[in-house]
């Protein structure tokens, strides 16, 4: 990913995508390169300005006070960057009036190893102090939940944020398995904005669990997965398919082969494994979120199918493709419901 064209060249390369130990192998390549050269002497005004990879590795020759660069933070930024979703928030690149790099490390390496450009404020005049990096970044992180809050969804950004962190874009970017998600581009505040803003009925999905259906979200053990599950199939099916399905989830009569039988009986030794001996056979009876959703997932759609399970097991190995609840080919099928 590129988007300077200039003959200069980085001492360093390095595929970020690779993973945290390719990064820190080449943060420490740099980071020796960088103790025996010269120290640049850069003119840079207050203002806002464009940081090109060839003006941060000057930066960073410049910093003073090498922190410890966190690989999932330096790859959310280069993805921004090379995606062109750098924002320009005010958050400036701070210099000290003898020339110190006091701020920006993580922004400069991801322009510097992703090799793209951003747009940044840089403060070049603030007074000289050997203590001056441990008042820096002593404010409170914002969060998804506080990105959302602040977009206004009001009393469900917390749930919100974790589905559509963990749960719904994963799943649609195909990512999703049934021990979390695959280590792939990371999920920014502005992605789990953006989703929110494109499915506002994942909200209402929300409160109709919350209010109709608490007790399907017991009986999944986890109400992020129940929602997800119910908007799903509201979503695909509409709501008499929803209506139909999701009381089932908490009925205690039904045939032992029917699959939301089944699925109620693996819920069960879900449920006593949590209570199990750490590392005990009981104990790996226990699933995660994305287990039960995939479980969930799949009996739903051999309920639609009106199949049974006649091995009173739901199979579904390591190398089965995550199951999908997708709206039915034909526009009548769904009409009529």
């Amino acid at each position: 990913m590129s988007d300077t064209a200039t003959p200069w060249k980085p001492q360093v390369r390095v595929d970020l995508a690779a993973g945290p130990q390719a990064f820190q192998h080449a943060v420490e390549q740099f980071r020796t390169w960088a103790a025996v050269q010269p120290r640049p002497v850069i003119n840079l005004p207050n203002g806002w300005h464009t940081i090109t990879p060839q003006l941060a590795e000057q930066l960073l020759l410049c910093n003073k006070h090498n922190r410890k660069l966190r690989w999932p933070d330096v790859f959310r930024y280069a993805i921004q960057m090379a995606n062109k979703r750098w924002m320009k928030t005010g958050e400036s690149i701070i210099l000290t009036d003898q020339g110190d790099l006091e701020d920006a490390g993580h922004r400069l390496m991801a322009c510097y190893l992703s090799n793209c450009s951003f747009e940044s404020y840089v403060v070049s005049d603030v007074p000289h102090n050997d203590q001056l990096f441990a008042y820096i970044d002593n404010g409170v992180s914002r969060t998804g939940e506080d990105t959302l809050h602040c977009a206004g969804v009001n009393g469900l950004s917390n749930q919100l944020s974790n589905i559509i962190k963990k749960l719904a874009i994963p799943y649609e970017e195909k990512n999703l398995n049934y021990y979390g998600r695959m280590p792939v581009s990371p999920i920014t505040n502005i992605d789990i904005l953006d989703y929110a803003k494109a499915h506002p009925t994942l909200g209402e999905a929300a409160h109709l669990v919350r209010n109709v259906y608490p007790a399907a979200a017991r009986r999944l053990d986890d109400r992020n997965v129940a929602t997800f599950l119910a908007w799903k199939i509201k979503e695909a099916y509409g709501s008499g398919v929803l209506e139909d399905f999701f009381p089932m989830l908490s009925e205690e009569s039904l045939p032992p082969t029917h699959p939301v039988a089944v699925l109620q009986k693996r819920l069960d030794e879900h449920e006593t494994a949590k209570g199990a001996p750490l590392g005990s056979a009981k104990a790996k009876l226990k699933l995660g979120d994305t287990k039960i959703l995939a479980l969930a997932m799949l009996t739903f759609n051999l309920w639609r199918e009106g199949k049974t399970v006649p091995g009173k097991k739901l199979n579904l190995g390591v190398e089965d493709p995550y199951p999908q609840i997708e709206r039915p080919d034909e526009p009548e099928q769904l009409a009529a419901e």
